[in-house]
């Protein structure tokens, strides 16, 4: 049988066109089934094969050898060590082009991604743009939600929500701290466009796409219901059959119903105050 060939076309952006070969990245059966060539099939690199390996963006592919992954440059010369457990693509998970992810201790029962471990972004020479934090979500809306200690999913009920030994703040696409770790529970795993539910000292609020307020954190309990997706602060936080009280009326979908003493205010998705529901 022939082997299996997978080709990954590209073109490196970063190059000059006269200076910039096109390369693709094969794949075949083995135990270092990975290789690149040339637009002609030719071997390059000395014929160096890899046991896992990623297209290029711009100068760089990720590539992993004795079950470590770094980066490579288009000379097939080692850009960035070969030193990380996992990480992604330049530019992969809503990042910028030139920032990767890149994880050490990955819990292989889990997809590296969702993997609560030490986690950094680098630039493209190599260099920790961030501190290693316990976990880096990617980039959703305008930032990226980063927890300063070691996290655990394990929410057993709807498993949408962060919780963690440390506390949750953001950064942009860059890796910049735009949000101090000051929160200690995010809504993450939902798709929730434009918003996110925060619990910071155990008061609830919302911060918009950017990361910042829109509704303050003084609230006791939280409401919200699109579709299929239903946030209920004190049913997910709580003992089993406990829920938010629902208005006269009963709940209208994309609002944010806000508990607080008893009484409720609600909210748009954006932070406006809605009168008169």
């Amino acid at each position: 049988m022939r082997p299996y060939i997978l080709l990954i076309s590209l073109a490196l952006s970063s190059c000059a066109a006269s200076q910039c070969p096109q390369l693709y990245m094969n794949r075949t059966r083995g135990s270092a089934p990975c290789y690149f060539t040339d637009e002609y099939g030719h071997a390059v690199f000395g014929n160096a094969r890899y046991e896992d390996a990623r297209q290029f963006i711009g100068d760089r592919a990720a590539v992993r050898l004795n079950g470590k992954w770094g980066f490579i440059a288009p000379s097939g010369a080692t850009a960035v060590p070969l030193q990380y457990d996992w990480c992604g693509s330049f530019g992969e998970y809503g990042f910028d082009k030139s920032v990767a992810m890149v994880k050490n201790e990955v819990d292989k029962f889990k997809v590296p991604i969702l993997s609560d471990c030490p986690t950094a972004l680098i630039d493209r020479k190599g260099n920790r743009i961030t501190p290693f934090y316990g976990f880096i979500f990617p980039v959703r809306d305008k930032v990226a939600f980063v927890n300063d200690g070691r996290t655990d999913f394990a929410d057993t009920r709807l498993q949408n929500l962060g919780f963690a030994d440390g506390k949750w703040g953001c950064v942009d696409p860059k890796g910049r701290l735009v949000v101090p770790c000051v929160y200690e529970l995010a809504y993450l795993l939902i798709a929730t466009p434009g918003f996110t539910i925060v619990r910071r000292d155990g008061k609830w609020g919302v911060l918009n796409d950017r990361g910042r307020p829109i509704v303050p954190c003084v609230y006791d309990a939280v409401y919200y219901k699109e579709g299929h997706t239903v946030i209920d602060t004190q049913a997910d936080t709580s003992e089993a059959g406990k829920s938010v009280a629902a208005p006269n009326g009963g709940f209208r979908e994309k609002l944010l119903y806000m508990q607080k003493e008893g009484e409720t205010e609600i909210f748009t998705e954006k932070g406006r105050r809605v009168r008169g529901q």
